[in-house]
């Protein structure tokens, strides 16, 4: 079990805790506010985001690393649109990662998201 996300022509795969650690890793990436918030997912006891955490990232979050940060890791796809603008953002940020393998990974995602086309998540 785990992510699979393609365009028909590369395919990434990853374990559900490996893809939430690479998000995680990019939320950090971007701003140290937005990971402290974001890590409130991954913290027991799982507690929703309150309007004020939700009108922070609203306002701080660029609207596209909002879709990669957020969207389900079981079903959905990425749009064309949204795949340009995830890339963009992804090529800004130097996320660090504790294993090797995770690089490379993260380097598998954002050439993915490099080639501009649909991407559907499984």
């Amino acid at each position: 079990m785990g992510v699979f996300l393609t365009n028909k022509e590369k395919e990434v795969s990853m374990g559900y805790i490996g893809f939430a650690l690479i998000r995680r890793s990019v939320a950090k990436a971007y701003d140290k506010n937005v990971s402290d918030l974001y890590e409130k997912m991954y913290t027991p006891p799982f507690i929703n985001f309150s309007e004020e955490e939700n009108k922070y990232f609203d306002e701080h979050l660029p609207k596209y690393l909002d879709k990669f940060l957020f969207h389900s890791d079981c079903d959905g796809y990425f749009g064309v649109r949204d795949v340009k603008g995830i890339y963009k953002e992804l090529v800004k940020l130097k996320p660090t990662f504790q294993r090797e393998d995770f690089y490379k990974k993260y380097e598998d995602l954002v050439e993915l998201f490099s080639q501009e086309k649909r991407i559907d998540i499984y």
